[in-house]
């Protein structure tokens, strides 16, 4: 089992949001999945994260935060560095 326990914020519609998921399921990552568009204690974290409330346009979905670092979009070699 993973030992980082990832927290991804995303939308049901973002592709790379769902791609991101996809590839946690596959690597049985220990991950807990944010929908910033209807938890909005999630979408008040995200703002802190980025700067902003205008976070869709941004094009930094999904983001991932493994302990302190913050990650944005979806890169599988990024990502996977955090799996070991």
């Amino acid at each position: 089992m993973n030992k980082n326990k990832f927290k991804v914020f995303c939308t049901p519609f973002c592709p790379k949001c769902n791609q991101l998921l996809a590839y946690l399921n596959k690597k049985k990552a220990d991950y807990v999945s944010y929908d910033i568009d209807k938890d909005d204690t999630a979408r008040r974290e995200v703002i802190k994260i980025v700067g902003t409330d205008d976070i869709e346009s941004l094009d930094k979905l999904p983001i991932v935060v493994i302990g302190d670092k913050v990650l944005f979009g979806f890169d599988e070699k990024e990502i996977g560095k955090y799996l070991h």
